[in-house]
C-alpha cells in the first residue's frame, strides 16, 4: 500500500515535530485503517456482483455496476498510496471550479480571480460532499471534478447546480454531525448518518429551509460547542445541542454585518482567524466561553478587522487578490496570540486577501 517514499516522509515529519509524532502515527493509522476498510468492502461487492453475472449470464446483467465498482477502488487505492504525501487546492465557486492545483506556496499571478471562491484542501483521490444552496447533497470525487485547463479559465460544473460547500467526505470518520449555514445566519445540525444517505441518494438534508435564504457553507462538527464570528469582529459560542430542529439564527447582527465563519470546538483548542488586511490571530477557545444557546453577540473583540474566516488547525492558506498563494504553519506565527495579530508573512503592500482557509 505505502512504498520507501511515503514512509520516508512520514518520518522526516515526526522528526521534525517529535511534540507531534504520536498524533501523526495515530491520524496516518486511522486513515489508512478507514480506506482499507472500505478497499475491502467494495471488493467483496465487485466479487459478489460478478457472481450474480456469471449465475445469471453476462448478457442480462449491466456492466454498469461493475465499471463503477472498478473505478472506486482504482481511487481508494490511489488514496492508499498518497495518505500524507500530497494536497489539492480546489477553489470553487456556485457553479464553476476555478482552480485545481498541488497544495503549496505560488507568486502573484498564479491564481487571480474576480470573485471570492470557495476553498478546499483535500487529497487528491478525496471522496467529496458536495452541499447545494437548497441542502441537496451529492457524492462525487475529486477525480471526477472538471478541471480548469492552463490559460483557459474556469471549468463549468454543469450538475450539480449552485454549490455552497465541497467537503472531504474523510472528515466524517471524527466529526458525526454537519452544521449547514444560510445566507442569513440561521443554522441546522445534521447526524452524518443522514449526511451519507442523502448524498448518495442526491436528496434534500433540509425541508425547512426559509424561502429565500440558501445554505452559504457547511461545517463538519461533532456536537460540542461552535464558535461563530462576523465580518466586522463579533463573535458567539454556544452548544450545537441547542440548535433548534427547524433551525436557529447563530449571531443577531447590525445591518451591514454578516456571519464570516463557524468552526466546532474543543475546551483545550485554539483557533486561528484571518483578516481581509492579512492578519492572522490565534486564541485559546478557554477564553471564549459558550453561552447556553446561539443569538446574541458575546462581544467585538476584532473590532477595526474584516475577518475572512475562522477554524481549528495547524495551518493557513490564504489566496491574495494579486493572485498569490501562501501556506502558512501556525507554529511559525507566533505574534498571533498577541492583541493585534500577526500580518501574513511575504503578503505584499497594497495587497490583500481575498480568499482563506484553516487546516
Amino acid at each position: 500500500m505505502l512504498d520507501k517514499k511515503d514512509a520516508q516522509w512520514w518520518i522526516l515529519e515526526a522528526q521534525q515535530h517529535p511534540e507531534s509524532a504520536a498524533d501523526l502515527i495515530r491520524m496516518l493509522a486511522d486513515r489508512l485503517a478507514f480506506l482499507d476498510r472500505q478497499n475491502e468492502e467494495l471488493r467483496g461487492e465487485l466479487i459478489a456482483l460478478r457472481r450474480r453475472r456469471h449465475l445469471s449470464g453476462a448478457a442480462t446483467v449491466s456492466a454498469a455496476p461493475d465499471d463503477v465498482l472498478q473505478k472506486r477502488i482504482r481511487d481508494l487505492e490511489t488514496a492508499l498510496r498518497q495518505v500524507g504525501i500530497e494536497k489539492r487546492l480546489i477553489a470553487y465557486a456556485q457553479d464553476r471550479i476555478e482552480a485545481s492545483l498541488p497544495l503549496g506556496d505560488a507568486p502573484e499571478g498564479t491564481l487571480v480571480l474576480p470573485e471570492r471562491p470557495n476553498l478546499l484542501v483535500c487529497g487528491p483521490a478525496a471522496s467529496l460532499i458536495i452541499v447545494t444552496a437548497d441542502s441537496r447533497l451529492f457524492s462525487l470525487g475529486v477525480t471526477d471534478l472538471p478541471t480548469p485547463e492552463p490559460g483557459q479559465g474556469p471549468a463549468s460544473l454543469g450538475n450539480p447546480r449552485d454549490v455552497a460547500a465541497m467537503l472531504d467526505a474523510s472528515a466524517f470518520e471524527q466529526y458525526r454531525f454537519l452544521v449547514l449555514v444560510t445566507a442569513q445566519g440561521y443554522a441546522y445540525s445534521v447526524l452524518a448518518a443522514r449526511v451519507a444517505t442523502a448524498a448518495g441518494r442526491g436528496d434534500r438534508l433540509l425541508r425547512s429551509l426559509i424561502p429565500g435564504d440558501p445554505v452559504a457553507f457547511a461545517v463538519p462538527s461533532h456536537n460540542a460547542d461552535l464558535l461563530a464570528v462576523s465580518r466586522q469582529g463579533r463573535w458567539t459560542r454556544f452548544p450545537e445541542r441547542s440548535l433548534a430542529g427547524s433551525g436557529s439564527l447563530v449571531m443577531e447582527l447590525p445591518r451591514g454585518d454578516t456571519l464570516a465563519g463557524l468552526t466546532p470546538l474543543a475546551d483545550d483548542a485554539e483557533f486561528a482567524l484571518v483578516s481581509d488586511e492579512g492578519r492572522v490571530f490565534v486564541r485559546r477557545a478557554a477564553d471564549f466561553p459558550a453561552r447556553k444557546a446561539p443569538g446574541a453577540s458575546a462581544g467585538q473583540p476584532f473590532k477595526g478587522h474584516t475577518l475572512l474566516t475562522v477554524g481549528v488547525g495547524k495551518t493557513v492558506l490564504a489566496l491574495t487578490r494579486r493572485g498569490a498563494l501562501k501556506v502558512i504553519p501556525l507554529e511559525r506565527l507566533g505574534a498571533a496570540r498577541a492583541d493585534a495579530g500577526a500580518p501574513l508573512p511575504g503578503l505584499a503592500a497594497g495587497d490583500a486577501v481575498l480568499s482563506a482557509v484553516i487546516f
